[in-house]
């Protein structure tokens, strides 16, 4: 299992999530389009914090992996 992997799916999936919500967003004026803005809002902050989290993974696995490094060397 690599940490650094799952990570990069992870970032990947909130970055997908974050364009949904702004995508919705900036088509809000388009007749018909019935958008709940408070939700996208929401959407788009919970895809913020999944960036962050799975940033703060890679950082930490990045890390783990150095002094593993320096241990064996």
């Amino acid at each position: 299992m690599n940490p650094i992997a799952i990570a990069q799916y992870g970032l990947i999936a909130a970055s997908n999530r974050f364009a949904e919500s702004a995508q919705k967003v900036a088509t809000m004026s388009v007749e018909g389009m019935d958008i709940d803005l408070v939700r996208e809002v929401v959407d788009m902050k919970l895809a913020q914090a999944g960036v962050s989290a799975n940033a703060a993974v890679m950082r930490t696995a990045d890390q783990m992996q150095g002094v593993v490094l320096d241990i064996l060397v």
